[in-house]
């Protein structure tokens, strides 16, 4: 490896973790522009919600954050990032998402936007 393939790999999981914050930070807030800015074009997102399996599209997803609003009070923590190349996965723990606590697993590709979301896959633990 040179120095600056070094440098490069080095700061790959700040610049996936970035990318995550625009999710959380979105969520958070309710800004649903910065939310959809942390997503590739054609993203899907899955997992049970309610207690019954979902697959939904950007869109939908993103749709469905904003009938919901801010969620002021979710707090998170990434526990996980793997990267290989233009490949990633990362996991995310977030607890009081408008009372529910969630774990999330992420499949991201790195564009020339830099790093997305390419998938979600959720678990909705009991309500918080």
């Amino acid at each position: 490896m040179t120095e600056q393939t070094e440098i490069d790999s080095f700061a790959v999981p700040g610049a996936i973790a970035e990318t995550l914050q625009r999710y959380i930070d979105g969520a958070r807030t309710g800004d649903i522009a910065l939310l959809r800015s942390a997503f590739a074009e054609g993203a899907r997102v899955s997992g049970s919600y309610g207690g019954k399996p979902v697959t939904w599209s950007l869109e939908e997803f993103c749709e469905a954050v904003a009938k919901g609003g801010p969620a002021p009070g979710l707090q998170t923590r990434i526990v996980a990032i793997e990267a290989a190349g233009g490949a990633a996965m990362a996991r995310l723990e977030a607890l009081d998402w408008r009372g529910t606590r969630y774990t999330d697993s992420f499949v991201m590709i790195l564009r020339d936007a830099g790093w997305r979301i390419d998938s979600k896959v959720f678990h909705a633990h009991a309500r918080a």
